[in-house]
């Protein structure tokens, strides 16, 4: 049988092909990790910089994602590790080709078990309302860590449209570290000795409902609910509400409280999230182990198309003597602190002098 294509788009793949996805596999070494904590060579060539929040969310201008060099790549990947997503605009340049080179440089490209792709690069996934099941790669509207079914989940995800719609289809990011970080210390010491297994049933059922063969073996792995970012050392909650099927030794009541809680401080504490308003040519750079994301479903009938390629990074691991970023922040906090003590000093001495003139 031939593969379903269109507009260069592979929906479905001929009976050998259909163990692509099975090359997957984990990141060799750790992309950002030994970085330049000052991040010079990538502040350089930053005309702006503006903090969505405190915590998570950054856009820089004056980045052109196609001509970083591998240092700014480096503090790139650093800085996303921190920032938890950072996004970019006017990135018309960052074509099918360029958007692959940019997520090889931080580790092998995970190749998805079911979701379109690119004919030429299997590695860029299609994201598009108009694709078959109706509604299905419209958006996620769930929140969730990409492909934590997999043995080596995602360290980034690249995500550029190119197609957007007149009103709606923004994106929001949850704060995996704050969640964390604000938990009580019983239920810190509780969540950090368990593990959860995350599966890929939500793809098993597309798969049985719609028949549709599969680009690889659907996976379903065990990952600790606690892990520790390799990039910053900081402790972030990893579950979500997609693919973390149930808390692994417990009973299935408990299992679900604790599912049902994190899950709720996810997606329902507004001072954990960030939003994005896509624009033609808007890139987002998101750090998986750490954060999680949801589509807002609120654009029909209009069409939104994107394309994302998705960086597999290493075995999820828990270091119990790792930092947060409660701890980490503390000296931005300060710098935060007197700044603004600064301005409101200049402002009062600026004022001063007028009066002292007009006296």
């Amino acid at each position: 049988m031939s593969p379903t294509v269109s507009d260069n788009v592979l929906l479905s793949v001929r009976e050998e092909e259909t163990n692509l996805a099975d090359r997957n596999t984990h990141a060799t070494r750790v992309a950002g990790k030994g970085a330049d904590p000052e991040k010079k060579a990538l502040f350089a060539d930053v005309t702006k910089r503006i903090d969505y929040t405190p915590k998570i969310g950054t856009e820089l201008h004056g980045i052109k994602l196609s001509q970083l060099t591998e240092q700014q790549s480096e503090e790139l990947a650093a800085f996303i590790a921190e920032r938890g997503v950072v996004f970019f605009r006017d990135q018309e340049d960052l074509d099918s080709d360029e958007h692959v080179k940019l997520g090889a440089r931080w580790g092998p490209l995970h190749v998805h078990p079911l979701i379109p792709h690119n004919q030429e690069n299997p590695e860029v996934i299609i994201l598009d309302s108009r694709l078959s099941p109706p509604g299905r790669y419209n958006t996620n509207n769930s929140w969730h860590s990409d492909v934590s079914f997999e043995p080596a989940p995602s360290s980034f995800s690249i995500l550029k449209f190119d197609e957007i719609p007149e009103a709606g289809g923004d994106t929001v990011w949850s704060n995996g570290y704050q969640v964390y970080d604000d938990l009580s210390q019983p239920i810190k010491t509780l969540l950090e000795g368990l593990t959860a297994t995350h599966s890929s049933d939500v793809f098993r059922v597309i798969q049985a409902q719609h028949g549709r063969k599969t680009f690889g073996k659907l996976n379903d792995s065990q990952h600790p609910v606690v892990r520790t970012n390799p990039v910053t050392g900081w402790k972030s909650v990893f579950t979500n509400s997609v693919f973390t099927r149930e808390i692994d030794g417990v009973s299935i009541p408990e299992s679900k409280w604790i599912l049902e809680y994190l899950n709720d401080l996810i997606s329902k504490r507004l001072e954990y999230q960030v939003r994005f308003h896509w624009e033609k040519h808007s890139v987002a750079i998101w750090d998986n182990r750490s954060t999680f994301h949801t589509g807002v479903a609120d654009f029909s009938p209009y069409y939104r198309r994107g394309l994302r390629v998705t960086v597999s990074g290493e075995k999820p691991y828990y270091d119990p003597e790792s930092g947060t970023q409660a701890q980490a922040f503390e000296a931005t906090k300060e710098a935060i602190i007197a700044k603004q003590e600064a301005a409101t000093k200049a402002k009062a001495e600026s004022e001063a002098t007028k009066t002292a003139v007009t006296a």
